[in-house]
C-alpha cells in the first residue's frame, strides 16, 4: 500500500506556532487543536495524552533532525488521524541528538489499524528526513503552504 499522506491530513490538522513547553503540554495542545475542529471527541482527551505520553515513556519519539513523531494506537480512535505541529522556537522533546524539535507529526489511529500505523508512521520519518524540507516547514506562513510542501516533497521521494 502507498501512503498518501495527505489523504490522512488537512488544514485543519496542522498547528502553526506551538509555543514550546513541555512534551505533555506539545502533546494536550495538538489534541485540543484536533477537539476544535471536529476531529475527535472532547471526552476522550485524556485517555488520548496518556496514551502519547505512555508511548514517550518507553523512548523518545524524536527521531533527530528537528522532528518527533509521537504516536498511539486507541480502540476509541476512528481510522488514522495525522496531526502536524510546528515550533519555530523548538521544543524540548527528549532528542537522541539532543537538539530542540520544530516539526511534531502525531499519529493516532486504531488498534486494528497496526499495519497501516506502521506503515505511515515509517512515511512520515522517510518524508520529513529533507533538512531542507524541515527549514522551509518551520518558516511557513500558512496550512496551505505546509500542504503544499509535504505534497511536494511526497512527490519527490517516489
Amino acid at each position: 500500500m502507498d501512503v498518501d499522506i495527505l489523504d490522512y491530513l488537512d488544514k485543519s490538522n496542522i498547528v502553526l506556532n506551538l509555543k514550546p513547553k513541555s512534551k505533555r503540554n506539545i502533546v494536550s495542545g495538538m489534541i485540543d487543536h484536533l477537539i476544535q475542529n471536529k476531529k475527535i471527541p472532547k471526552t476522550d482527551k485524556k485517555e488520548i495524552v496518556k496514551a502519547v505520553i505512555q508511548r514517550e515513556g518507553m523512548g523518545s519519539t524524536a527521531i533527530g533532525n528537528y522532528i518527533a513523531l509521537p504516536h498511539a494506537r486507541l480502540d476509541l480512535i476512528k481510522g488514522i488521524i495525522v496531526c502536524i505541529g510546528i515550533s519555530k522556537e523548538g521544543v524540548d522533546f527528549d532528542s537522541l541528538d539532543q537538539e530542540p524539535v520544530n516539526i511534531i507529526a502525531l499519529l493516532l489511529s486504531n488498534q486494528q489499524e497496526a499495519g497501516a500505523h506502521l506503515k505511515v508512521l515509517a512515511f512520515l520519518a522517510r518524508l520529513l528526513r529533507d533538512k531542507y524540507l524541515i527549514q522551509r516547514l518551520k518558516n511557513a506562513k500558512d496550512e496551505e503552504e505546509i500542504l503544499g510542501l509535504l505534497g511536494a516533497q511526497q512527490q519527490a521521494i517516489r
